[in-house]
């Protein structure tokens, strides 16, 4: 083969489909390769997936083919932790209460769940609906080295049947997983020592699933539940089989002197919330013709510290693993690769240099900012208070960061848990860039979709503060340029951000706690003149003077003081009544 692709990418798992698909569909003049190393459908651990990966399954095109192959649909998860063991319950459908009562039913199914799913029949499904879509596979072709002129990756060289070629490219994408194919080369991985776990693992026929319910046979949960070492996963994926998984801490395992399947072993006979279930079950000897009956994977956390550079990019596995813990491997995989496929998208349609280098500063922020949602939530987890309400909290914390909107802690871990915090901010962001008008919730279907019609949030929006009151910005903020899909095409187009520093973003993951705002140039003079004022009224007139629009002063601006409040960024103190209007 002596053409040369507009893309070659190296895995075919969720990332590569996602990212060669997208590519494909939106560009379809665009020569597009998938190099996958092994010859057929291969097993994969990564089984249980999350609602946030929905809008994108259903932008590639294959929502229905993945909804209708017989996957148990998954409507949450449920955890059995510490010393108490009752159950904490995590359902997708408690972000549509409000809507289910409104309209007594209809839920809308792109949040009510995700699948549990064998991911040699997922992954298949997902890299036949590429080649559907146009994008050439070579399987059974390894990729060797990548090749390099003058700086930049200009195509690789590959082994497959038919001997060893070399394939060139304009860019070259890793999603080969957790082996990091790009990652040998240049040496960008760095690990999280904090998170150097081991999973255990096997397959079994015959087990009841641990969650039913009358009348929705397809539908189950999750189950997680803590050992003395470490905590296993019960997940139903087809209707007579389920994977069984022990996570423990590689230093763990060590100093036990056991093999990763004898700690399996006696810490399954030791937990009475999953061995009963196997009681009458066997263990699959050949599970995907790997010719395994168990397995192990060191689940260690990383992040690139770059995930993309001259001519390459790294998406899924290959950018960034956090934990097992939230289930989040794959969805980390759908939202990185989309976001990858309209970051290049975008720098095909742009001349300018400094354009296209802040496309690539920016697809590296996405990952890392969508990977540390979930690793703050993880690292929480595993070393801090074992209580429910107290990792709800930390939901919470990391919910107002990217959604200033009041609800409970528990809901606002099932927001993030389900991996739908960066829909909000796109949600609000590619809506209202052009007109710069601030939206009312109930104008976004997707907000609507999750937090219900009942009015609750645009009334949480709504409250302003009187005139009179005194604001104050506890924190202070820095302003950044970052990328957002816009209205109407598979392209990106920049943005203004404000982040405060309420945590300092260098010790541990701080920054994921951090508050952020997309803003307009209005609601940038208004944060410049908070601090100098007496009164909110005061920094209206100013505003006005400065050329700040009525229309906007008096709605959209009073719901942002609003937004930073419930963020826990701006203080306001009321005058006493005697002052009101006076600039006290």
């Amino acid at each position: 083969m002596s053409k040369r692709w507009d893309l070659v990418v190296v895995g075919a798992g969720p990332a590569g489909c996602t990212l060669a698909t997208l590519v494909k569909k939106h560009e379809p003049k665009r020569r597009v390769l998938i190099l996958e190393k092994c010859p057929g459908p291969r097993h994969h651990i990564g089984e249980s997936l999350l609602p946030g990966i929905v809008p994108i399954l259903k932008e590639m095109g294959v929502f229905e083919k993945i909804d209708s192959a017989g996957f148990p649909r998954k409507i949450g998860a449920n955890y059995v932790w510490g010393r108490g063991r009752e159950v904490w319950e995590n359902d997708f459908n408690d972000v549509n209460v409000k809507e289910m009562i409104e309209r007594r039913g209809g839920i809308p199914e792109k949040i009510e769940y995700a699948w549990q799913v064998r991911r040699s029949l997922y992954d298949e499904i997902l890299l036949r609906h590429a080649q559907e879509n146009g994008v050439e596979v070579l399987r059974g072709t390894a990729a060797l080295e990548p090749i390099e002129k003058a700086g930049r990756v200009v195509g690789l060289r590959a082994r497959g049947a038919a001997g060893e070629r070399v394939l060139s490219c304009e860019f070259l994408a890793d999603c080969s997983g957790q082996s990091g194919f790009l990652s040998r080369f240049k040496k960008v991985r760095e690990y999280n020592p904090e998170l150097k776990n081991v999973a255990a693992y096997a397959y079994f026929q015959g087990a009841p699933w641990k969650y039913s319910y009358n009348g929705h046979p397809d539908k189950t949960k999750i189950f997680i539940c803590s050992t003395g070492c470490g905590w296993f996963w019960y997940i139903p994926i087809a209707k007579d089989i389920v994977s069984v998984g022990l996570v423990t801490s590689q230093a763990h395992l060590k100093s036990t002197g056991l093999t990763p399947e004898d700690l399996f072993q006696k810490e399954l006979a030791r937990c009475a919330e999953v061995a009963p279930l196997l009681a009458r079950a066997r263990r699959i000897e050949d599970f995907d013709g790997s010719g395994q009956s168990f397995f192990t994977v060191n689940d260690w956390s990383y992040l690139n510290v770059s995930a993309s550079g001259p001519g390459w990019l790294a998406a899924g596995d290959a950018a960034v693993f956090v934990d097992p813990i939230l289930s989040s491997g794959v969805t980390l995989a759908h939202l990185g690769a989309h976001r990858a496929a309209y970051t290049l998208l975008t720098q095909w349609s742009r001349s300018s240099a400094p354009q296209r280098a802040g496309l690539w500063r920016d697809y590296d922020l996405f990952c890392r900012e969508s990977a540390e949602q979930f690793l703050a939530l993880a690292l929480f987890w595993y070393g801090n208070d074992r209580r429910a309400e107290k990792w709800w909290g930390r939901a919470k914390e990391l919910q107002k960061a990217w959604l200033p909107v009041e609800m409970s802690d528990h809901l606002a871990f099932v927001t993030v848990s389900a991996g739908l915090t960066r829909f909000y901010e796109r949600a609000f962001t590619a809506a209202g860039l052009a007109s710069e008008r601030a939206l009312r919730p109930k104008d976004l279907p997707f907000y609507v979709s999750v937090l219900g019609e009942s009015g609750a949030l645009e009334e949480s929006a709504a409250r302003a503060y009187a005139d009179s009151d005194r604001p104050r910005l506890l924190f202070p903020f820095v302003e950044e340029v970052v990328y957002f899909p816009a209205p109407g095409g598979a392209r990106l187009q920049p943005a203004k951000r404000v982040r405060f520093v309420k945590r300092d973003p260098k010790i541990g993951l701080n920054d994921a706690l951090n508050p952020r705002l997309v803003v307009t140039r209005y609601h940038l003079q208004l944060l410049g003149l908070i601090d100098g004022a007496r009164t909110a009224g005061e920094v209206f007139e100013r505003a006005a003077k400065l050329g700040v629009p009525a229309w906007w002063l008096e709605g959209p601006a009073r719901s942002f003081l609003t937004e930073l409040s419930i963020q826990g960024v701006l203080s306001a103190v009321p005058s006493k009544p005697a002052l009101a209007g006076k600039g006290a």
